[in-house]
Parts: structure tokens; C-alpha cells; sequence
């Protein structure tokens, strides 16, 4: 195998993994992000490893007027799902303020069942690390990203409002926005030692 030859370190690699964090929208400021920059992460987003080269990503991009049209949506999807005895109001502000919190809000899609011999599950984890090239992306830029899913992500209503056909499965909300200064957050993990079996 070659050597493949880049300019960043193990070191650098392993702090940009370690440091990067959930950001929700309420901890940003609403400054929109330059769309060049969107566009990066999204590129970055395809160089995801997945089986057989099917590259089943598929990204829905809410900006500008169209965040709150997604508000809206949402709302009314809560109000729909939510027994009236569940039904919060301050979820349904929290809904609608997400979106101006945010700058973009990418709906990320799975395509499934490209081909009969790659199992649906390897399609949905290829997305998973598409996401993940996102969020990593977004922190060396300084940005803010929180990766929604729940009940109205995974809803039929939203699957058929965005147009998705049956074997596109949506795989969460990728909200991006820039930070408030000085927001620090802390994070553990559990030793490693904990979750592996070396087998000898």
C-alpha cells in the first residue's frame, strides 16, 4: 500500500476527534454561516467510506426563509402527534426558535436498497459517517452542530414532505450554526479498556 501523504498530524487528528462537541442551537448566536463553507462540509461529506461505491447520501438544505417554513412544518407536526394531555407549548417555542438559532439545518437521507446484495443497515451507517465527516468538518471551522433525530425526524409526515420515496429513510437533522463567544464544553468518556475484548 502507499503511503499516504498529509500535512496533518496524528496529534492534530486525535484533538479534533477528542474536542469535538454537541452544540445546540439555543448556545449559538444566529449569525449566518458563509454558504461556501456549507458547501465544504457537505463535500466532505461524500468522502464517507461506503460498500460498494453506492455514495447513498442525500442532503435537504433549510436557509434562510425556508428555516422557518421547516418551523412550521414541525410545529404542526408536534401539534398533530402529541396528545393534548402531552402537549407542551414551551416545546413547540423551542421548535420554532431552533430555527432562527440555526443558520442552516441539513436534512440528511439515506438511499436504500440500491443494490440486493448491500443490506440496508450498511447504507444507513455510510450516512452516519457522512454526518460525522460533517460535524468533525464543522469544528475546525469554528462551528456549532447538533445532530437531531426523535419521533418527528422519523415520522411518515416528514418523510412524505420532503417528497422521500419508499426506500429513502431519513437519518437525522444536522443543525449548524456558529457558537456563542466563549462557550466551553466539557466531556468524558468511559476508559477504553471498558469496551474492548482483545483477543489473544
Amino acid at each position: 500500500m502507499k503511503n499516504i501523504t498529509t500535512t496533518i498530524t496524528p496529534k492534530q487528528i486525535n484533538e479534533l476527534i477528542k474536542n469535538r462537541r454537541t452544540i445546540f442551537p439555543q448556545e449559538c448566536t444566529g449569525e449566518q454561516i458563509d454558504d461556501k463553507i456549507i458547501w465544504q462540509l457537505l463535500e466532505n461529506a461524500t468522502w464517507s467510506p461506503n460498500h460498494g461505491k453506492l455514495e447513498p447520501w442525500h442532503f435537504f438544505v433549510f436557509a434562510d426563509n425556508t428555516r422557518e417554513k421547516l418551523g412550521d412544518f414541525l410545529i404542526k407536526l408536534y401539534k398533530k402527534l402529541t396528545p393534548k394531555e402531552n402537549y407542551k407549548e414551551e416545546k413547540a417555542t423551542k421548535l420554532r426558535d431552533r430555527m432562527s438559532q440555526s443558520s442552516h439545518i441539513i436534512v440528511v437521507v439515506a438511499k436504500t436498497n440500491q443494490n440486493p446484495r448491500i443490506p440496508e443497515i450498511e447504507d444507513i451507517e455510510a450516512v452516519a459517517c457522512a454526518i460525522q465527516n460533517m460535524q468533525l468538518s464543522a469544528t475546525v471551522y469554528g462551528l456549532a452542530s447538533y445532530w437531531g433525530t426523535g419521533a418527528l425526524v422519523y415520522a411518515d409526515e416528514t418523510h412524505s414532505q420532503l417528497g422521500l420515496s419508499k426506500n429513502e429513510k431519513i437519518v437525522g437533522f444536522l443543525y449548524l450554526g456558529v457558537p456563542k463567544e466563549g462557550l466551553i464544553k466539557e466531556a468524558t468518556r468511559k476508559p477504553i479498556q471498558e469496551k474492548v475484548v482483545w483477543i489473544k
